[in-house]
């Protein structure tokens, strides 16, 4: 069975935004021109994906950069099935290239479709009211959080301060030229 991947840039004190959504702390540059950077994780982790799950909110955000961008990323991400979840949108144009699909309602039953599917892993990219809804449900195999050195003192957290007691198993820990830090957790 697939597995999915929540995988959230999140600064030092666990915010993963800020309090208008904005998302300065995350490194400017993700290619550092070495091996050991960000950039290269990330496309090798798209290697791993066929699918990509987002919010209403990030969706907005991939689909005004990403179908356009010139980075090298961008010819990988924009070939993953696309899914955004919202009871509002009624389309997902991305660019000149074919629409993401829109799932309404019961994200955890429809996510839960998607994999039992065959194909690769798919991945939750930022989202993080979705994120939140899925916690409960047993949805999400693996977090994959990347640290920023940054610390915003306010903003968004992942983790609100209502949860319970979460435990995580570590899979992995993986440093980054730039000072940022990948910690990956399967549930």
């Amino acid at each position: 069975m697939r597995k999915v991947i929540v995988q959230e840039f999140v600064t030092i004190d666990g915010f993963a935004a800020g309090q208008q959504d904005e998302l300065d702390f995350m490194p400017q540059e993700f290619s550092t021109g070495t091996k050991n950077s960000i950039e290269n994780n990330q496309l090798a982790f798209i290697k791993t994906i066929d699918t990509m799950i987002l919010g209403r909110n990030t969706y907005r955000m991939f689909e005004a950069y990403w179908p356009n961008s010139t980075e090298r990323i961008a010819p990988g991400l924009n070939a993953l099935a696309r899914y955004v979840v919202s009871e509002t949108l009624e389309q997902a144009a991305w660019g000149d290239l074919k629409p993401a699909s829109i799932i309404k309602k019961d994200a955890d039953k429809e996510i839960s479709k998607l994999k039992s599917q065959a194909g690769k892993d798919i991945v939750i990219w930022g989202s993080l009211a979705l994120t939140q809804s899925l916690f409960n449900s047993d949805v999400i195999d693996e977090y994959q959080f990347i640290v920023c050195p940054a610390v915003l003192s306010k903003g968004r957290k992942l983790f609100t301060d209502d949860r319970k007691l979460f435990k995580l198993n570590l899979l992995e820990t993986k440093t980054f030229d730039d000072g940022c830090v990948l910690l990956r957790y399967s549930r």
